[in-house]
């Protein structure tokens, strides 16, 4: 009786198994699921709890600011003598002030300002930079070096008393001043954020792909390299809200930024600030407002900055 080659009964067992683990490495490869950069984005920006939570905030916030107001009108300028300090009821849930006026309306109207003001001038901030960098980043040469010494200079001043001299020349108690003076002295960092990425990018192949196919210099900053160099800027803008709102309660604190019976939450604070013994949550009301408002701010940054991150790695099951 023949016995069987040792190699002929255990090649077919070989072979198989390393079939079957190579077609598992595949299928497991196939069925990977392709995500673009934004459905990354957004999940690493879900998995920041913090950030999600902010977000959540914020937006109460926002609705909160956007509905009472729509819904009262001017009723936060109306005072009613008769219900000077009087105690909280189901159309005034937080009381009433020194002259007889709804504290939550006060406040709401007081939370749209700030909102307002953070937003536009991050507006004003984010196109200055991004217009002072680009150019900056993109041309290089003597160019960068003018621009980046304006900046160093503007950053060099002291920018409350440069705000707070802009606010007293041209509209002491102007809500569109303030929000031109917190623009005009704020955009260093976003344009140093874009000059940054612009003098990387300008080096990269899609742009010399772009320039060799004759795309001038401005298609080339605005169609292919402005849109991938946003993502720093979007974080600065983040952060930059709550530096604003921090801003405008500090100018209206002073007396030199939104004026009675107009309502910020730095006026409401002046205003409680007088009455503090007698009524301590006039105090607190505003001043829960801007710190959550600051905090949700800089939590919603962190959160942007690491979804924004293509290092940051996340399961992809």
């Amino acid at each position: 009786m023949t016995a069987a080659k040792p190699h002929d009964a255990a090649a077919p067992v070989v072979t198989t198994g390393a079939g079957a683990a190579g077609a598992d490495a595949y299928d497991e490869v196939d069925l990977a699921p392709v995500r673009t950069y934004w459905q990354l984005v957004r999940r690493r920006f879900l998995r920041h709890r913090l950030a999600v939570i902010a977000l959540v905030v914020l937006v109460g916030l926002i609705a909160f600011a956007v509905i009472v107001p729509f819904l009262t009108g001017d009723l936060y300028k109306d005072p009613d003598l008769h219900r000077v300090w009087a105690a909280p009821e189901l159309q005034a849930p937080l009381g009433y002030d020194e002259i007889g006026q709804n504290v939550l309306i006060r406040l709401a109207k007081a939370t749209q300002t700030s909102l307002i003001i953070g937003l536009a001038a991050v507006l004003i901030i984010a196109g200055l930079g991004s217009l002072v960098g680009a150019v900056a980043g993109y041309v290089g040469g003597a160019t960068d070096n003018v621009l980046m010494r304006l900046v160093d200079v503007v950053l060099s001043l002291p920018v409350l008393f440069i705000i707070l001299m802009i606010v007293a020349f041209f509209g002491h108690g102007n809500v569109w001043v303030v929000i031109i003076a917190i623009g005009i002295t704020g955009w260093t960092l976003a344009a140093r954020l874009i000059r940054g990425e612009f003098l990387m990018l300008r080096e990269m192949d899609f742009v010399f792909a772009a320039r060799a196919l004759g795309a001038g210099h401005r298609r080339i900053i605005v169609r292919h390299m402005l849109p991938p160099a946003t993502g720093p800027l979007i974080v600065a803008c983040a952060l930059g809200v709550a530096d604003a709102v921090v801003i405008e309660a500090a100018l209206s604190f002073l007396g030199f930024g939104i004026s009675p019976p107009e309502a910020s939450l730095g006026n409401m604070l002046t205003n409680a600030n007088t009455y503090f013994i007698r009524a301590p949550l006039m105090v607190i009301y505003p001043g829960v407002v801007l710190v959550l408002m600051v905090l949700c701010a800089s939590f919603l940054g962190d959160g942007l900055r690491d979804a924004l991150d293509p290092r940051q790695k996340i399961d992809v099951k």
